[in-house]
């Protein structure tokens, strides 16, 4: 068995070819298609979280901003409403 790599350059060559010159028959096909995309739930959910996790980092930002200049006031009652709602829970 004789192997000839110059037959398999000229077929590759004139695909490539009738390719440039528009006479490939699956352009026609792949024309028609329309690419889908599908998004998990998680991914959604992992979304929404990220915008959360913006939000917290500028609010993070903005009280460190009133501690720096003592702007930042506690509310004393506040702080013991929510420990005892945390704790009677």
């Amino acid at each position: 068995m004789k192997i000839n790599p110059y037959s398999s350059i000229q077929a590759t060559s004139a695909s490539r070819q009738s390719k440039v010159n528009g006479q490939d028959d699956s352009s026609s096909a792949n024309s028609q298609k329309k690419d889908q995309i599908q998004i998990s739930s998680e991914a959604l959910d992992l979304q929404v979280s990220k915008k959360e996790e913006a939000k917290r980092a500028e609010r993070v930002e903005a009280l460190k901003k009133q501690i720096e200049s003592g702007e930042y006031k506690v509310d004393a009652k506040k702080v013991a409403e929510r420990f005892y709602d945390y704790w009677k829970q």
